[in-house]
């Protein structure tokens, strides 16, 4: 061995010699002595025992292309020597030889042990210098013999103590240069540092051992298959497609490859290719490839000066002769060639070898073949004679030569190395029951055995020195100065950089040796040197990341602890289960996924002492009770002696056997040192540990934590004394435990990493099946949660936001158990009532989670979210907004933030958006079809204001970046289109505002008491509460944003998902109302200071401790108007506030269309818009007026006229219907009187500016209903004429008398809408100016429209335009009555330019009124429309309706638009000239000339046509008409019943006219007056008497 150590470099192929040939050989022999084997066993303990050179013998060897697999031979032979130590002995006279057998085998095991202990040393690792406890088997040997075998010194571990020790070899081969590539053997490595040779020979050890893999897989398909097998060889690289090259690879590994196949391949047909591909030469696989790899494997052997039958056998070792004569005769044939070429002398011809080959193969067969009697078998004159004639010219051999062939092959047949191995086998098989083996003579007293034994070793021996001195000779010729020179190098590289091949060598055949002795062998020795070979193994492969050969040591040592299985407990699986524990404490930070059957048979260990101590186990509460069998008749008892053990008795004794074992051997601090030290584990074992020990959990509550240590599912075994294995929560303790040992030794960044995995499975089992199970879960986080918020977030951190999230996870899991998602819940009131001072971002998650629970399936899931909601706010809302005072005053709004405050701010605002969604949330639910209480959701709309006063005052501040107006759930979503600062203040606004216009749209029917819509009217009263108490916080841009990307969409979408019966309801006549149930607007509400407002928050009977903000406190007096059905003045809330608490008061109070959104919320809809205008941005510059009054105008003239529709935003048209037109008409008048109220105290120039604004918006609107009227008019009249075609007369065109010129100014076509001309339909009948009288019932357009009824026509035509004729007459109606009122005090305001526009727009809707009354086709389309309504009965009805206004057709509605244009002119131009000193307009110009003659022209025109109507038609007038001049217009569709409101205006107008102005026009108007004294009204001729009186009597005098 000192030779082997200090020689190795010049010695290398003489020890391969030596140990393979010496060494193993005699370890392997049977026959070689006790004394022999325990020598060569203690030598190679020696070596193994110095890292260094076992290093080296892997190094030279193994890892060089050139040289055999020499470590890894010595590790097989000494595993399988090690396997005999688990045999019995033969007899017991062979009891001391068993014992030594037993002893060298131990000692094999030793060595093995002993250089993983070397393994060990090599990588610093603890346990590598205790070598006591692996030679006892060693010493005992020593002992015996009396020997003491000294190992060489060991090498220094330092690079620089090698060098020096061999500086004196190195200057011998300073002149030896290494080719600079990647080496592939040994004798190539480059002069570069230990860790770079250690890398490239590790390489090459890879390339070697892959290289040979692979080569076993080939050989293995060439044996199944000769072209499948050489395909893979030639794909990876070990041949090309060659004859020549495919011939030497089968000479250079005939003794590994199938020698059958061989000579498959060798004796294939002449014409045999390898490819089909036609034109390949045959050397490359064409038709002859396999003759040319027959020529080319026979041209490389040598036969020269070798026997004829010698170079037969050498010859036929290589293969096996095919089965077919043709093809044996090819394969020999060529062997004759081959040999007479190289022995010229010996044969004359190639023809006389192959003769005589052919003979000797016979020979060979008869003389051999046991099926063949020996008095049969061929004798040499029979072998000579069957040789006669052979030779040249038909001469005789000699015979001296037959004779020497037949005397050598009778000796020696010809045989294949694989043939004598098996009838080797067989023949020991059968010495084994041989039965003179133990009764021959001598055997008895062991002379004769121990004789054999010697005699047959020598002859080993005998060979085995030939054998040695043959490998010596044929040593390659290889220079022996590049070995010596490539060991400096080797000698560099540092044991500790190979360990992981070796060990990859070794660890296979070691666990099979272990396994096998712990298995089957109860000797303590024999245990304990196993267990400490598990323990080096398994600590080399977990420092070396080998995982593979961790996990399969660990496993393996698992399954020998017997836990889990039914199996009786002995001492060895005790001892094995000590071993596996300290391996999870010595070693647990390599462990990795090895910690799971640790953790398992820990699992076990637990159930077993639990069932020991006599304890109830956890499947005992947490199984689900089972439903109890009915009672069954009690019998007698029954001693049944024949009773057998079931598996199960047999299971159950086990347990209780193993379970006393367990507790008296392994303690319960062993296993409590296993989790507590996972606090030195690193953060990435920890989570290997914790990802382990979940998988463990999760097969305890499962019940089948068996399966991983047996392999056998538990439920297959009833080993428990509690049945069938339940679920277990052992595991999921020591995770909790776990967490808490290293939540507070763990930097918060390390532990975040950590807790996702714990939160998922946490969060996992909370949602489990089994309640028991849950809870614990649950309650595991509480008390974690509990524990790890005791210490404040510091900044820019979120891990609260991690912890609190499996919370989430198991509210957001619909399939959870309900008494769960009712425990989390708690748990976070708990944490808010208990740790809100320490809430950072978790309070995101919070929010969340009571987001969730408001869509819960479980009201009282909803219940106890809103009440955490509420308590947060009542309580803890400071914690929530713990902005300084100077900050909220805005006195720090300049200051330079640092980055971290900016990032605080912008998460600040994510969680209040959060916060803000999560009380939206208990509104209610899309689509749900149960409600939820609507106190509930009025409650979350209180929440909503809350949240708008803590904006207002700044207790939340908005974002400093990150504004984004395109993913609504992305954090910074704000409204397009506004500046940077803009942007970032509305990010806390638009999800608040957002939320609540999504009830205002909702489609959610819900009510109460039967006020319906209270979703959407609820979030209307909140939007009116943040916009009028805080509104003028926001700039022009912003409003205008707010208005059109969330009011206005939100308040169209509610009115046109309106799909009640409210829609088809039409007036008959614009005074007559028949939606006249549509309630009011609620008023202004008093100031947020007012007394009346506080009175009201004293009556609240409220916990809170806070007082109301300004938009919750008017919002909260708004709910309880609402509630009891108040009128909305909020002045009188407080007076309700101690009422009883109900929804509504019902009486009264229901709703003809509850469900109509039009009919409920539509009124306080639009109202919202009027008051947002009036109050906030009529008070701002005129710039404000310009930039938000036209959207408003715009949604109001939508409500009156309709739209088109929008494909690119995917609208649809809408045409509104008579509510709404009534409602929008209804705001437009709301807001130009509250405007006409302020207009005094504004300022001039912002005065005219609105003034003007809105005449030209009254102007417009007027101006596309009259469009539309045109549109529908003529429609109508071209498809009822289609209808009656045939029945059509020729018609005259009417034409009315012209009216006196409309004066306007020369701006007034400025206006591109305002120069469009006004068109009617021409219709088929003849009318005069004043109007046609109503039908009766039997006029012919009456009978005509009966007919048409009575003839089905299709009423389509009449159901698309009639109803849009009616709104739109009524919307004129309406907007002109407004004008009326509010004229008088705008006039003084406005621009001639707009007062020019508006008179153009009234004249215009006079003419297209004017015209239609005259329209026959059209009072027909009116009456059938009529009659389609009633449906059948119009002759039963016919006589009740005669002579209403019923049947008057469409005059009520023109003449009704008529007069009320004409009273609006009248009205504007008598302003003018009656009080043109009043004017406060800017632009200079002469009112009372500018109304002058057009006011005349209108008085004049109307007197007139009013007489003359009166004279025509009274006799068709009924004298009550004429009680009420003013409302004569409703009853009866006469011109001068529907004027004679205008009339009485113009007698007024007359009467206050200046006695001067009155004069200019006297002669006109004096014989207009005369002609009115006799009209029927009294009212008209006391008006007509006092302007004689006033006016023209002093005139007369």
């Amino acid at each position: 061995l000192v030779l082997v150590y200090k020689f190795k470099g010049h010695l290398k192929q003489e020890i391969e010699v030596l140990l393979s040939n010496v060494f193993l050989r005699v370890l392997n022999s049977p026959n070689s002595s006790f004394k022999q084997k325990a020598l060569l066993l203690e030598s190679l303990r020696s070596m193994s025992s110095d890292p260094a050179l076992l290093t080296q013998i892997f190094l030279n060897y193994d890892c060089d292309f050139d040289s055999m697999n020499l470590y890894k031979e010595i590790v097989h032979m000494l595993t399988k020597l090690g396997g005999k130590a688990t045999s019995a002995p033969m007899s017991v006279a062979s009891q001391r030889a068993a014992d030594q057998e037993h002893e060298l085998c131990l000692a094999a095991i030793e060595v093995l042990v002993t250089t993983m202990r070397a393994m060990l040393r090599a990588l610093g690792l603890p346990g590598a210098e205790d070598e006591s406890l692996e030679d006892s088997a060693g010493a005992k040997i020593r002992a015996m013999l009396n020997i003491d075998v000294v190992g060489p010194p060991r090498q220094s571990s330092k690079i620089e103590e090698k060098k020096e020790s061999s500086s004196e070899t190195d200057k011998s081969f300073d002149d030896i240069s290494l080719p600079e590539r990647i080496p592939t053997s040994v004798g190539e490595f480059e002069e570069i540092g230990s860790s770079e040779v250690a890398g490239q020979i590790v390489d090459a050890f890879e390339r070697k051992r892959n290289e040979e893999q692979n080569f076993e897989i080939g050989a293995v398909k060439f044996t199944l298959s000769m072209k499948s097998g050489l395909n893979f060889f030639i794909e990876n690289g070990f041949v090309t497609r060659d004859a020549r090259e495919i011939a030497l690879f089968f000479l250079a590994n005939r003794d590994k490859l199938d020698k059958t196949q061989m000579g498959e391949a060798l004796g294939r047909e002449p014409d045999s290719a390898f490819v089909k591909d036609k034109g390949v030469d045959a050397e490359k696989g064409g038709p002859g490839f396999w003759v040319r790899i027959l020529h080319h494997y026979v041209d490389n052997l040598d036969f020269t000066g070798i026997l004829f039958d010698e170079a037969i056998r050498l010859f036929l070792a290589g293969f096996r002769l095919p089965g077919e004569a043709q093809k044996i005769d090819r394969i020999m044939e060529k062997f004759a060639e081959k040999f007479t070429t190289q022995n010229p002398e010996i044969f004359p011809s190639a023809d006389t070898a192959f003769i005589l080959a052919f003979s000797v193969i016979m020979l060979n067969t008869d003389l051999h073949n046991p099926s063949i009697k020996p008095e049969k078998k061929m004798t040499p004159d029979a072998f000579k004679n069957m040789n006669r004639g052979i030779g040249a010219d038909n001469s005789d051999l000699p015979a001296e030569f037959l004779t020497g062939i037949f005397e050598r092959i009778k000796v020696n047949p010809f045989s294949l190395k694989e043939d004598d191995a098996a009838r080797e086998r067989e023949a020991q098989k059968q010495q084994v029951f041989d039965p003179t083996v133990f009764f021959e003579g001598g055997t008895l007293f062991g002379a004769t055995a121990e004789q054999r034994k010697r005699e047959t070793f020598k002859k080993e021996k005998d060979e085995l020195m030939n054998a040695t001195e043959t490998l010596m000779r044929r040593r390659p010729e290889k220079i022996v100065r590049a070995h010596t020179g490539n060991s400096t190098y080797l000698d560099s590289v540092a044991p500790s950089d190979v360990v992981r091949p070796m060990f990859d060598v070794t660890w296979g055949p070691l666990l099979g040796i272990l396994s096998q002795i712990l298995e089957c062998s109860d000797d303590d020795r024999n245990v304990g040197v196993c267990l400490i070979g598990f323990v080096y193994a398994v600590r080399i492969a977990s420092h070396s990341r080998m995982s593979l050969a961790r996990d399969t040591f660990v496993s393996s040592l698992a399954k020998f602890t017997f836990l889990g299985s039914i199996k009786e407990m002995k001492k060895k699986n005790i001892d094995s289960v000590r071993t596996l524990l300290t391996i999870g404490i010595a070693d647990g930070e390599y462990l990795g996924e090895s910690w799971e059957p640790v953790l398992q048979c820990i699992s076990q260990l637990s159930r077993l002492r639990l069932s020991a101590s006599g304890l109830e186990a956890d499947e005992s509460f947490l199984n689900s009770p089972k439903p109890k069998k009915a009672s069954t008749p009690s019998k007698a008892p029954d001693f049944d002696i024949f009773r057998t053990t079931t598996r199960a008795d047999t299971a159950r004794e086990a347990e209780e056997s193993n379970g006393k074992a367990v507790l008296e051997a392994v303690q319960e601090s062993l296993i409590d040192k296993v989790f507590a030290s996972t606090v030195k584990l690193s953060a990435t074992s920890l989570a290997r540990f914790i990802e382990q020990l979940i998988a463990v959990s999760r097969s305890e509550i499962a019940g089948n934590s068996k399966s991983g240590i047996t392999g056998i599912d538990s439920g297959r075994t009833t080993a428990s004394s509690h049945g069938p294995d339940g679920p277990s929560i052992y595991s999921l303790q020591r995770l909790v435990e776990v967490a808490d040992y290293n939540m507070n030794v763990r930097p918060r960044l390390v532990w975040a990493q950590v807790w996702e995995v714990l939160a998922d499975f946490f969060a996992e089992i909370a949602c489990h099946e089994n309640a028991m199970v849950s809870v614990f879960a649950i309650d595991s986080l509480k008390q974690l949660s509990f524990k790890f918020l005791e210490k404040p977030e510091l900044n820019e951190f979120n891990f609260q936001r991690l912890f609190l999230k499996p919370f989430l996870v198991v509210i957001e899991d619909k399939g959870s158990r309900t008494e769960v998602r009712e425990m989390v819940l708690q748990c976070v009131s708990n944490i808010v009532m208990t740790k809100s001072h320490n809430l950072r971002s978790g309070w995101k998650v919070v929010f969340s989670i009571l987001h969730n629970s408001a869509g819960d399936s479980n009201s009282k899931i909803e219940s106890l979210g809103i009440g955490i909601l509420q308590r947060l706010l009542d309580e803890h809302l400071h914690e929530l907004c713990n902005m300084s005072g100077d900050e909220s005053r805005g006195e720090n709004k300049d200051k330079v933030l640092s980055s971290i405050e900016r990032r605080n701010r912008n998460a600040n605002v994510d969680d209040f958006v959060g916060l803000c969604r999560a009380s939206l949330s208990f509104v209610g639910t899309e689509g749900a079809t149960t409600s939820r209480p609507i106190g509930l959701s009025l409650r979350a709309f209180c929440h909503t204001a809350i949240y708008a006063d803590l904006i207002a005052s700044r207790r939340v501040l908005p974002p400093v970046s990150g504004a984004q107006s395109v993913d609504p759930a992305s954090p910074g979503y704000t409204y397009e289109g506004l500046g940077e600062e803009e942007s970032l203040e509305m990010v806390p606004w638009r999800p608040l505002l957002d939320g609540l216009a999504q009830w205002v749209r909702s489609c959610v029917t819900d009510g109460a008491g039967g006020v319906g819509c209270l979703l959407q009217r609820g979030s209307i009263l909140a939007l009116r509460a943040i916009f009028i108490r805080h509104g003028h916080l926001f700039s022009n841009a912003q409003l205008l944003a707010v208005l059109t990307q969330t009011l206005m969409p939100a308040i169209q979408a509610g009115a046109e998902s309106d799909r009640t019966s409210l829609l088809n309801i039409s007036s008959e006549s614009p005074f007559v109302s028949s939606v006249d149930f549509l309630a009011d607007p609620p008023p202004l509400p008093p100031p947020a200071d007012s007394n009346l407002l506080r009175l009201f928050e004293a009556s609240l009977d409220s916990s809170s401790k806070r007082n109301l903000g300004p938009a919750e406190l008017m919002l909260e007096a708004s709910f309880a108007d609402l509630r009891h059905g108040g009128d909305g003045d909020l002045r009188r809330a407080y007076m309700l506030a101690k009422k009883e608490d109900a929804a509504v008061e019902s009486d009264g109070l229901d709703e003809p269309f509850p469900n109509s959104w039009l009919a409920t919320t539509a009124p306080s809809a639009l109202g919202l818009l009027t008051d947002i205008t009036s109050e906030i941005v009529v008070a701002r510059d005129p710039e404000a007026s310009k930039l938000i009054w036209p959207i408003v105008a715009k949604q109001y003239k939508t409500w009156c006229v309709g739209h088109a529709g929008d494909p690119q935003r995917n609208t649809t048209p809408w045409k509104p219907c008579e509510a709404a037109a009534r409602v929008a008409c209804r705001e437009y008048h709301r807001f130009a009187a509250r405007l006409a109220e302020r207009l005094g105290d504004m300022a001039k120039e912002n005065a005219v500016e609105w003034a003007v604004i809105v005449v030209e918006s009254f102007g417009d609107v007027i101006h596309e209903n009259i469009l539309i009227e045109n549109e529908s008019i003529e429609s109508l009249i071209s498809r009822r004429q289609a209808y009656f075609s045939a029945e059509d007369t020729n018609c005259v065109t009417h034409t009315p008398e012209t009216p006196a010129e409309v004066p306007h100014d020369d701006t007034v076509g400025d206006k591109e809408t305002k120069t469009e001309t006004t068109k009617l339909p021409q219709s088929g009948a003849k009318s005069d100016a004043l109007g046609k009288p109503a039908k009766e019932a039997g006029d012919p357009s009456v009978q005509e429209a009966k007919k048409g009824a009575d003839e089905s026509i299709p009423a389509d035509y009449l159901h698309s335009s009639i109803p849009v004729l009616k709104t739109c007459t009524i919307a004129l109606h309406l907007l002109f009555h407004s004008l009326s009122t509010v004229l008088e005090h705008l006039v003084p305001f406005v621009s001639k330019h707009a007062l020019s526009y508006l008179i153009e727009k009234l004249k215009d809707s006079q003419m297209v009124a004017e015209r239609a009354v005259g329209e026959q086709d059209l009072s027909v389309a009116f009456q059938e429309a009529l009659f389609d309504d009633w449906g059948d009965g119009v002759d039963e009805v016919q006589g009740a309706i005669e002579g209403s206004a019923r049947l008057q057709g469409s005059s009520m509605f023109f003449l009704t638009q008529e007069a009320g244009a004409t009273q609006a002119t009248i009205t504007m131009l008598s302003k003018l000239y009656t009080d043109a000193g009043d004017a406060v307009d800017t632009e200079e110009w002469d009112r009372e000339a500018f109304a002058e003659p057009y006011l005349r022209a209108v008085i004049e025109e109307v007197l007139g046509k009013f007489v003359a109507s009166e004279k025509r038609d009274s006799h068709r007038i009924p004298p009550n008409v004429w009680r009420n001049s003013s409302e004569s217009g409703g009853k009866v569709a006469f011109y001068c019943t529907s004027f004679a409101s205008v009339v009485v205006q113009i007698l007024t107008i007359l009467s206050s006219m200046e006695d001067a102005q009155f004069h200019k026009h006297v002669k006109v108007m004096f014989p207009l007056l005369c002609d009115l004294i006799c009209v029927q009204s009294d009212e008209i001729r006391h008006l007509v008497k006092d302007v004689m009186s006033n006016k023209i009597e002093g005139m007369l005098q």
